[in-house]
């Protein structure tokens, strides 16, 4: 009797599972997600969004199509408060955001009215190593050159890396970099760089600069002043690594917060409160899309780095960053209120 009891279980179970899925088939069949970019082309984050795209309709249950729109503003600011507040939680809206508006709540931002915690996470192409470079013809050439002289940085504005950095590095390692915010997208700070309008731009991906100007790279046309990641990336060994220039356990502890956010890399995002099934869905249509070959053969060709994080990496690496000591957090908003930022 127990035996045909837990068959009727398990036959009970499988047909919930089947039900599920099949409602998810139905939801999404015929519909369009919008999948929401929080920079301005040309830039990887457009780049990761529109390749995915191009691949994850296959794995979605319904075959969905999947529309890009592009939302730049304030680092990522704009789309974020859009996921979190604006677009519909049911599952045809998600995104990809830069990694620095997930510390905004952590730091006071007073616009970043959102929880990072509460965000449906669907995953990462991999994570990232943040550069600061210089044209190469600017006078500064390496740190110690950046710690002797004012070197001026384009930046998106906002809490992004390209605004948070180079401010760290002024306290942290003693740099004297000075960042000229308000650029709509990687493709507007590439010209300032060209047009010499700046010396170069801080807290970029290398993974974008390889995805978007790849040329640069094969020519030697910037030179690489500082990197900043969980660790060392491979094709830059020469480069130093911020944290290890730290001069004591304090500076060295701010370096490592945000050598953390460089862990959450390219991330797909939903808004909160995702029903279950349908993120469930996403979330595997996403894993499915980063072992397709052809997919893996577009993101080859980018020239950047595939190493999928799943939702529940994720989440931890969230959790991780939401539980930095207070004193260390504080430190990190004395520097920036310092440098012009309103914080809470």
């Amino acid at each position: 009797m127990r035996t045909g009891a837990v068959c009727l279980a398990f036959a009970a179970l499988v047909a919930a599972g089947a039900a599920r899925a099949g409602a998810v088939e139905d939801f999404y069949r015929g519909k369009t997600i919008t999948l929401v970019v929080g920079m301005a082309p040309p830039d990887q984050h457009d780049n990761d969004a529109r390749a995915l795209a191009r691949h994850m309709v296959k794995y979605i249950p319904g075959n969905p199509a999947i529309s890009v729109q592009n939302m730049p503003g304030a680092g990522a600011l704009k789309a974020t408060q859009h996921l979190a507040h604006v677009a519909p939680k049911d599952g045809t809206v998600f995104g990809i955001l830069q990694r620095g508006v997930y510390l905004m709540p952590l730091l006071g931002y007073p616009d970043a009215t959102f929880d990072p915690l509460k965000f449906s996470f669907i995953g990462s192409r991999s994570p990232e190593t943040s550069i600061t470079v210089t044209w190469r013809d600017a006078s500064a050439k390496t740190l110690a050159d950046a710690i002797r002289q004012e070197v001026v940085l384009a930046s998106a504005g906002g809490g992004g890396d390209g605004s948070v950095l180079p401010f760290l590095y002024n306290e942290t390692l003693g740099t004297k970099f000075r960042v000229i915010p308000g650029y709509p997208g990687g493709g507007d700070m590439a010209l300032a760089m060209e047009r010499r309008e700046v010396d170069g731009r801080g807290g970029w991906s290398m993974g974008a600069m390889r995805g978007t100007k790849d040329d640069w790279w094969r020519e030697k046309k910037v030179n690489f002043i500082l990197q900043h990641a969980l660790r060392k990336h491979p094709d830059l060994p020469s480069t130093p690594l911020a944290q290890d220039l730290a001069r004591n356990s304090e500076d060295r502890a701010l370096l490592e917060l945000f050598g953390k956010q460089q862990g959450i890399g390219f991330a797909f995002v939903a808004p909160p409160d995702v029903p279950a099934d349908r993120l469930a869905a996403l979330r595997e249509a996403f894993l499915q899309t980063t072992r397709d070959p052809a997919y893996r053969a577009e993101v080859e060709a980018m020239n950047v780095d595939l190493d999928p994080l799943s939702s529940a990496r994720m989440e931890a690496l969230m959790h991780d960053i939401y539980s930095t000591p207070r004193g260390v957090v504080d430190r990190a908003k004395a520097i920036l209120i310092a440098n012009g930022a309103r914080l809470n």
